[in-house]
């Protein structure tokens, strides 16, 4: 990855913000996103060329009870220039819905990722931009754990970029909050989407991985560590990156950022 910005944060006006939840209970949740351009470029050494695709990532956790999507949408549009690929989390109504007014608000057409046909818990909802993007494959798993707050979901979609060709594999999930540290309980949340980005990498050798998600915890827990070691407790994959590098709060009640992107 090359040229990566930090991640920035939009704070909507207030009538915006009243507009998309009707209440300052749940606006408040959802102040603060993280968004960051990203670069994927690779070398082809045999033609001493090299290709690169600049691509806009949005992850919001959008509060579970919020089922406005044209104010949710209206919120994420706000950005210039607006996201190609989005993130959302805790999202409860139907993916149709949302990229319905995702692609009426923005006048872009936003797709949701495929194999998302039913709600399997609480992950990271993929959208794309269709001018941009073509969905090879995709998937939703629910996370064989004993999670704190509803069940877990891993998201995972396969684009291709139709200018450069280019792979990415995207997706991502959102941990459990738990009112200890439980590092086993997200590593098990992790490997299960995990196992679906490894199967997607094997399968599509010359694919980059970025994902994202509320992961209920800052970046320099151990888990967190180990998992940037690519070890997520006896399951070894790639290693990761903080790509978004989110250093203010992503959560209605302050402290280190929670929602990050990672690649």
């Amino acid at each position: 990855w090359q040229g990566i910005c930090p991640s920035t944060y939009f704070e909507p006006k207030d009538s915006i913000l009243t507009s998309a939840v009707g209440s300052p209970s749940p606006s408040s949740k959802m102040i603060r996103a993280a968004l960051l351009m990203l670069t994927m470029v690779n070398g082809v050494a045999a033609q001493n060329t090299t290709s690169s695709t600049t691509f806009k990532v949005l992850e919001w956790n959008v509060y579970w009870q919020n089922r406005d999507v044209w104010g949710l949408a209206g919120l994420i549009m706000v950005n210039d220039p607006q996201p190609d690929i989005i993130g959302l989390c805790e999202l409860t109504t139907t993916m149709e819905e949302m990229a319905t007014a995702l692609s009426g608000v923005a006048q872009r057409e936003y797709a949701a990722q495929p194999g998302r046909d039913a709600w399997q818990g609480y992950g990271t909802d993929i959208f794309y931009d269709t001018t941009r993007w073509e969905a090879l494959e995709g998937g939703v798993a629910q996370a064989p754990c004993s999670s704190w707050g509803g069940p877990r979901a891993g998201n995972w979609v396969v684009l291709r970029e139709r200018f450069t060709s280019e792979l990415l594999i995207t997706g991502g999930t959102h941990l459990s909050a738990c009112t200890r540290a439980c590092p086993e309980l997200h590593q098990c949340e992790l490997r299960n989407v995990y196992i679906h980005f490894d199967a997607m990498k094997a399968k599509y050798p010359t694919a980059r991985v970025a994902w994202m998600g509320d992961l209920n915890q800052v970046k320099t827990t151990p888990m967190l560590a180990g998992a940037f070691e690519g070890d997520l407790g006896n399951y070894y994959t790639f290693l990761l990156e903080d790509v978004s590098l989110t250093d203010r709060n992503t959560h209605m009640n302050g402290g280190a950022a929670i929602d990050h992107i990672f690649a």
